[in-house]
């Protein structure tokens, strides 16, 4: 399966800033020229009779506290007022090198979106937002920037936190995302196609409380929501009727007469990963240290000859990891852990993840066709784990 895993992505290479460029000079430069010829030289009347082409659009009245006609006062609106103030705009940005300056200089690798959760200035957007950026700027609604501090990121959960120099922001408000219902309409708000579009709200409901969405060996446990989210609202906010953020936007599907599949991150994963990340920086997070080499099913149970028919086959053991010192080996089959049942690698990532640094589990594998319980320690997976 396919999904935007990033932000709005302008497209252009060398020649294409090259030609930009040169076309710029040429448009301005005839711009100018028609100002002089069709505005100034033939009068200051013909002047001021033009001069509100020239001026810029009156920006959009914010959401603010307000009386309004009873059909303007939904829900929705009332949920959008909340909320919109404490979205932005975050500019991932990347030294890179110019034959025209003959030195490295900064340039926008993509935009997405942050939520503000703390007046003083921490903001969480998605990791793959701020990943590999040199720089990290945000703007606010009122389009005051503000450079960025990384605070810590997790790959695992796709979340992040960054932190700006800033007081009295407009925070949002976290609901619990494990009373969500099906069919409960939901609001969208993050930065579709670049800061242009800044905090745009969109409108759907709830499609599925809990989906599983895979990127390579990563899954990522989210909401599903028919809202439109697109390229650039990765890091928003999905909000209830509420007022309330009840996820992270992340992802959502990419093809052909697909539509409406969107997913959030659910925002008590959110609360509990951010704390962390402000806390020390990183997750901490058990490791077994084993990796997938497939998952069982019925025919290959039966090709194989195995006393089961569901399982997750070791490929590979990392030494001196916990498996490696409780005796696991490449080729076993991991069948139960810690008193559940392990259908699939995602079933044994769920199950690791609901331990301990410091635990001490029970695992069932199958070896040789026969069944062997080994005792496992777990320990803290490094930073590079998550």
């Amino acid at each position: 399966m396919d999904f935007f895993n990033g932000f709005y992505q302008p497209r252009r290479g060398v020649w294409g800033n090259i030609l930009s460029a040169l076309f710029g000079t040429l448009i301005g430069g005839a711009l100018v020229a028609y100002i002089l010829l069709r505005f100034l030289l033939p009068g200051q009347e013909a002047a001021q009779n033009q001069s509100s082409l020239l001026q810029p659009p009156e920006e959009e009245i914010p959401y603010t506290e307000q009386d309004r006609p009873e059909y303007q006062n939904t829900a929705v609106v009332r949920a959008a007022e909340k909320v919109v103030p404490a979205v932005v705009g975050i500019t991932n940005k990347v030294n890179v090198y110019s034959m025209f300056h003959g030195r490295s200089v900064l340039q926008d690798q993509g935009t997405g979106s942050g939520v503000i959760i703390d007046p003083d200035g921490y903001i969480v957007t998605n990791n793959h937002v701020v990943d590999r950026a040199d720089e990290i700027w945000v703007t606010l609604g009122d389009g005051k920037e503000y450079k960025a501090e990384l605070v810590g990121k997790d790959r695992i959960s796709d979340l992040a936190v960054i932190k700006i120099d800033a007081q009295d922001l407009p925070a949002a408000t976290f609901g619990d995302s494990d009373k969500i219902v099906v069919g409960e309409m939901a609001i969208a708000i993050g930065n579709p196609l670049g800061l242009r579009f800044s905090q745009s709200v969109t409108v759907g409901h709830i499609s599925s409380k809990l989906r599983e969405i895979t990127s390579g060996t990563q899954t990522l446990y989210v909401i599903q929501t028919d809202a439109a989210i697109n390229s650039g609202n990765s890091g928003g906010a999905l909000v209830n009727l509420a007022g309330e953020v009840i996820g992270i936007n992340t992802a959502k599907v990419m093809l052909a007469g697909v539509e409406g599949m969107g997913f959030a991150i659910p925002s008590n994963t959110v609360k509990k990963v951010a704390a962390e990340l402000i806390e020390k920086g990183h997750v901490v997070r058990p490791r077994l240290g084993v990796y997938n080499g497939g998952d069982i099913d019925a025919a290959l149970a039966k090709q194989l000859q195995l006393p089961v028919d569901y399982g997750m086959i070791v490929y590979a053991v990392d030494p001196d990891s916990p498996a490696d010192k409780a005796g696991m080996r490449s080729g076993d089959i991991i069948i139960e852990f810690a008193g559940k049942k392990i259908k699939t690698f995602s079933d044994l990532q769920k199950a690791i993840y609901a331990q301990k640094v410091g635990d001490t589990v029970e695992i069932v594998v199958v070896r040789d066709r026969q069944k062997i319980t080994l005792t496992v320690t777990l320990t803290e997976a490094a930073d590079a784990d998550n």
